[in-house]
């Protein structure tokens, strides 16, 4: 076999600084590096099929040889170890165990010619390095990484991660939401300066980078378990669950640069009976996110979410944005978010979305410690509309657009060093011939709600009145500053407050409670 040599797309990209990676992962209480082959299994070792462990060297068609091997043989177990192998785009069939040894790793190729045919994804092509599609029985495993060189597909940031804690607390004011990361001086500009984009972000006339949506991508697909392995450096979304049914992630960890953009850790699309339980996430967008985008076509439900961490600088965990379909019955559990070391820390702790349309209801969330998260809670209900569906009222429907989010329960919240108040909101509007249009969020139970802000100055500029947030990106900064320190709730029908001990800053004269029309 004629060896194929990987050439990197961007030789002058790959830089890693202080401060991308989280140092210190736990890596022993979650990764199992004794675990044992699965007995009673055909195995299929790459390195039988030409598979070499050298940088660089691409060992695509060895996996596959492997992988067709072990699908002719009606499954079995394909097995990566010894070294380090660089392939491009794998797929891993029915029936079959990835196990990749705890001295051992798969890497993907720097470059995007070698990521496979693109599959159309409610219109547009996607890829991935890692695809388990229409299959079903699959696990990986093994003690072993997945790595994606994620530092190859994106441009430098502007400035270098910040281990120092950020001087003042400022959000951007209402009018700004539509130029929300370029407002200087803002928590949102300071760590949107820190990352690492595939587009021209920083306004420099670069043109894009290519780079695979998904790093590990299963889809349309059964009994699929991921469970004692590392998933390292994505270059996009780290491990994606769409349209998938009964699916285990156990003692995972995920660890990427927490500077390159789009990083999500595990985002579950369209998927339900999805347990996540015992992970650790380190990742630069959100860590543990559920949406349900318009190409899903279908309702999703029974997710849980149990004894995770999360260190992210977006949401650690997040129902939203993509809310084309309805999302129901989510448990989170027993979960600890975090961002101990880079700073401003965290977008939001908690953060339920709905924004095209989707009925979000029934959600319990409970027994979660915060540290460093400037948002500890998020509810949002708006009508961004992304899907582009009709605003008027032509087919005589009234169908106005923005969904629903009720029956939410969220308890024993312990949160310290907060930077921003949570906010919890509908929206009111009006149609074109001038009728009211109330969407409230229905029914938020809130208990044992503990929440101490972090004692450093503030620039807090309230408006008048605080406007509707009805067209934009749900999230906490492009509300601005509102008229309470601790929680601000607007269009709630059901609020309940049980236990709410909010501590906050000693210089903040804000009310620490309002609420604006809440019924």
């Amino acid at each position: 076999m004629n060896a194929q040599y990987d050439v990197p797309m961007y030789p002058q990209l790959g830089h890693v600084y202080p401060g991308d990676y989280y140092e210190a992962l736990p890596f022993d209480d979650y990764i199992d590096r004794a675990q044992p082959l699965p007995s009673g299994e055909n195995v299929f070792d790459i390195r039988d099929f030409g598979a070499v462990p050298e940088k660089e060297r691409l060992n695509t068609e060895a996996f596959r040889a492997a992988a067709r091997a072990c699908e002719q043989a009606g499954g079995g177990t394909i097995l990566v170890a010894g070294g380090s192998y660089w392939m491009g785009a794998v797929h891993v069939p029915s029936n079959t165990t990835l196990f990749i040894a705890a001295d051992s790793e798969i890497v993907a190729s720097r470059n995007m010619a070698h990521m496979g045919e693109a599959v159309d994804l409610g219109g547009q092509p996607a890829y991935a390095f890692v695809h388990i599609a229409n299959a079903e029985n699959v696990v990986v495993t093994g003690g072993g990484r997945i790595s994606g060189n994620g530092e190859w597909y994106v441009y430098e940031p502007r400035e270098k991660p910040s281990l120092t804690p950020f001087p003042i607390t400022a959000l951007p004011r209402t009018d700004q939401a539509a130029i929300i990361n370029d407002v200087p001086g803002t928590l949102r500009y300071f760590y949107r300066r820190r990352i690492r984009y595939a587009e021209d972000h920083y306004y420099e006339g670069l043109p894009p980078l290519s780079r695979p949506n998904f790093m590990v991508w299963a889809r349309e697909s059964h009994g699929v378990r991921f469970e004692n392995i590392v998933l390292h450096a994505s270059m996009c979304w780290t491990l994606n669950l769409d349209r998938c049914e009964d699916v285990t992630v156990r003692n995972l960890v995920i660890d990427d640069n927490r500077h390159v953009a789009n990083t999500d850790g595990i985002d579950v699309t369209g998927s339900s009976r999805v347990s996540i339980e015992h992970c650790f996430i380190s990742c630069a967008d959100d860590g543990i996110v559920l949406k349900n985008p318009q190409h899903t076509g279908c309702a999703m439900s029974d997710v849980s979410v149990k004894d995770c961490t999360v260190v992210t600088v977006m949401s650690a965990f997040k129902i939203g944005t993509e809310t084309g379909h309805d999302i129901a019955d989510v448990r989170v559990e027993d979960c600890r978010f975090c961002m101990p070391d880079i700073y401003p820390g965290s977008v939001t702790g908690i953060s339920l979305e709905s924004c095209d349309g989707t009925h979000l209801r029934n959600v319990v969330i409970r027994n979660i410690e915060m540290e460093r998260v400037n948002c500890p809670l998020y509810i949002c209900l708006n009508m961004r509309n992304r899907y582009h569906d009709p605003y008027t009222d032509e087919t005589g429907r009234n169908r106005f657009w923005g969904g629903a989010i009720e029956n939410i329960v969220i308890e024993n919240v312990r949160a310290v060093n907060a930077e921003t108040p949570s906010i919890l909101t509908g929206f009111q509007t009006a149609r074109i011939d001038g009728t009211p249009v109330r969407r409230a969020v229905r029914n938020v139970h809130l208990r044992d709600f503990h929440v101490k802000y972090r004692e450093n100055p503030a620039y807090v500029n309230v408006p008048e009145v605080t406007p509707e947030h009805l067209f934009g990106y749900p999230e906490s900064n492009a509300h601005g500053d509102v008229d309470a320190s601790g929680i601000w709730a607007r269009h709630i029908d059901g609020l309940a407050l049980e236990e709410i001990d909010i501590t906050p800053r000693a210089a903040d004269n804000r009310e620490i409670i309002r609420l604006h029309d809440v019924r």
